[in-house]
């Protein structure tokens, strides 16, 4: 297996591992609205948003670096040649 699937089960096994022993309901404040949740659901929801800003993040990257690869560079520019100096 490859180092980063690897750490990405590890990963999912810490996420899964903190949901299963956070079961309570807890109160979440988000401006003027009160809400109450198992705190598992609280943790997984803001685990989700964080994976998909992250991903959000890393793609836009991804397509600039690609459409800079994209680009041809420009030839390089060479000195007008000097002119032959006759022998004596």
């Amino acid at each position: 297996m490859k180092t980063k699937t690897v750490v990405i089960l590890i990963l999912v096994a810490i996420v899964a591992v903190l949901l299963l022993q956070n079961s309570g309901l807890t109160q979440l404040r988000l401006l003027f609205w009160n809400i109450y949740a198992p705190f598992f659901m609280i943790i997984l929801v803001v685990f989700c948003l964080g994976t998909i800003v992250g991903y959000l993040a890393v793609h836009r990257d991804r397509k600039k670096d690609l459409k800079k690869g994209d680009e041809k560079p420009a030839p390089p520019v060479l000195p007008p040649p000097s002119p032959a100096k006759p022998h004596p």
